[in-house]
């Protein structure tokens, strides 16, 4: 399950600048050097969801620091305003400054909320109480996170969306944040006159960064700029190195970002390349102690990107928590480096994964996203959607949930290949700890739209509803009921579409089948 048995850790300097989210493509071509700095940077990747709100009208509490409408801040969530904004950072023409953000985002209740069973049909020890009296018995609280989409709508948003923009705004800021620092070291550049470096040189450019960036909590120890051999197309490779360390309240953290960024054109116009970061700090985190890992963690992140043309750009992320703070991110991340007695510095927590296609000119596109609560969970969650674009202006799309292969598994990352619809319950897959198998060939599924003009999706059709038992389906009679509810002290019921609060019917699941699922994963960006 997977708030109750994997903990989550999250360092103060990750919730500003973590990332693991890229966007970008790539082509092939010579390019002609510039002394522009801002041929350093990919000028469209921001991170935002395929489903994101087009004004401040979302369901998703955000808490930030209040924007000063530097020329780095986005006035929405939504692609093409957070892209305008680090592109006119990025071109110089105003102040080198944007605003950190540090946002909390919270978790949608329309998907995964805590369940109250009574007399459940798979336990093995039922009893004439309705006392959680242990994992087998048949009255108890399933945790949430691990029941997919509960309920259609969030509010008036469909809930798929609702969910997607929640997971990529976790990771979204953090990125932006990370991009931006970089696109404030080209707008420094430009302001200081600094010539871009030849081949195999290096330029510093820490005193023009502090002469002209101000961030608040943000001190930039080591600026530079290099520039590589070029690739085996000729093309111009450059690579930007900060180091950096932050305060808030009591707590300092430091930590290193790298950008390796590749002009496929003269113009920069298309591009690829890679941002790897570290950022380390001394909180200690449940899952590395339990599996007698290194005190402290580094939150760790990479981004590949490519952007091939004008409509199309495409990035992978992925990033965890490891154990302790020496974790060396230089050679990316592999999610096979599991924390464990004899691998003291593996990960540990929440390795999230995320695959980007979309058309920077109106954001739609396809993503696949997958997560992992703990580096001891043997299977991902996974939401994948896809958007398209009429004419008009009006946007549909497609969203999948279900279960897919633990995240050390690269074949099927991002896939979904089964649905569990008794994971944390009696004689479910955490009860048999074996929650490696595939469970039923089912998926959610809704269809959702945006109207032309509007803010949000809503569903057009939505096929969630089964039951918390292991063949997703509930017999009519009996005593079996279960209901989703604020928490496990309080028990307030929250009332939605998928709760059996009366057994005069049978609970027969309308999820679809594997087979049905029209969603196509994109193609990973080239790694560079």
């Amino acid at each position: 399950m997977e708030k109750r048995r994997f903990f989550v850790s999250q360092g103060v300097l990750l919730a500003v600048l973590m990332a693991a989210t890229s966007c970008g493509s790539s082509s092939s071509g010579t390019t002609t050097t510039t002394t522009d700095t801002s041929s350093t940077v990919p000028s469209d990747i921001v991170v935002s969801s395929p489903t994101a709100s087009t004004s401040g009208s979302t369901s998703i509490t955000v808490k930030s620091v209040t924007k000063a409408g530097k020329p780095g801040d986005a006035d929405a969530d939504d692609y093409a305003s957070k892209r305008e904004a680090l592109q006119t950072l990025i071109a110089g023409s105003g102040e080198c400054s944007f605003t950190l953000e540090i946002p909390t985002i919270t978790d949608v209740n329309c998907y995964g909320p805590n369940i109250d069973f009574v007399v459940h049909p798979n336990a093995t020890q039922p009893d004439g109480n309705t006392t959680d009296d242990g994992m087998e018995d048949d009255d108890g609280f399933l945790p949430g996170g691990d029941t997919g989409i509960w309920n259609p709508t969030q509010g008036t948003q469909a809930c798929a969306a609702a969910k997607m923009n929640e997971l990529v705004g976790k990771v979204a800021s953090k990125v932006d944040n990370m991009i931006s620092i970089f696109g404030a070291m080209a707008c420094a550049g430009k302001k200081a006159g600094v010539a871009l470096p030849a081949a195999g040189a290096e330029v510093d450019l820490t005193s023009a960064f502090n002469d002209n960036v101000t961030i608040g909590n943000l001190t930039i120890s080591s600026a530079k700029l290099s520039r590589l051999a070029n690739d085996g197309d000729g093309n111009t490779v450059y690579q930007s190195t900060i180091e950096m360390s932050i305060t808030v309240g009591q707590s300092t953290q430091t930590g290193k970002i790298v950008l390796k960024h590749i002009p496929t054109t003269s113009d920069n116009s298309t591009y690829k390349g890679k941002v790897l970061m570290s950022m380390s700090n001394a909180t200690n985190s449940v899952n590395c102690t339990m599996a007698g890992g290194n005190t402290g963690l580094t939150d760790a992140g990479s981004i590949l990107y490519e952007k091939t043309s004008s409509t199309a750009v495409k990035y992978e992320l992925n990033f965890a928590s490891f154990c302790g703070t020496s974790y060396d991110v230089s050679n990316g991340l592999d999610p096979t480096d599991k924390v464990s007695s004899s691998n003291k510095d593996g990960w540990a927590d929440n390795w999230n994964y995320g695959l980007f296609s979309l058309n920077p000119t109106n954001g739609v596109g396809s993503v696949a996203y997958a997560w992992q609560a703990g580096s001891a969970d043997q299977r991902t969650r996974v939401l994948d959607v896809a958007t398209t674009a009429d004419s008009d202006g009006a946007v549909s799309g497609d969203a999948y949930f279900g279960f897919g292969p633990d995240i050390a598994t690269s074949a099927g990352r991002g896939t979904i290949n089964g649905f569990v619809c008794n994971w944390a319950g009696p004689s479910g897959a955490i009860s048999l700890m074996d929650r490696s198998s595939a469970g039923q060939q089912l998926a959610q599924h809704q269809a959702i739209s945006r109207a032309s003009g509007a803010s949000e999706f809503t569903a057009t059709n939505s096929e969630i509803r089964y039951a918390i038992t292991n063949s997703c389906n509930a017999d009519a009679g009996g005593s079996f009921t279960y209901q989703a509810v604020a928490d496990q002290q309080s028990k307030t019921p929250l009332n939605m579409a998928n709760d059996r609060t009366s057994t005069a019917s049978a609970v027969t699941n309308n999820l679809v089948d594997l087979s049905a699922v029209t969603f196509t994963k994109p193609t990973a960006p080239s790694d560079v």
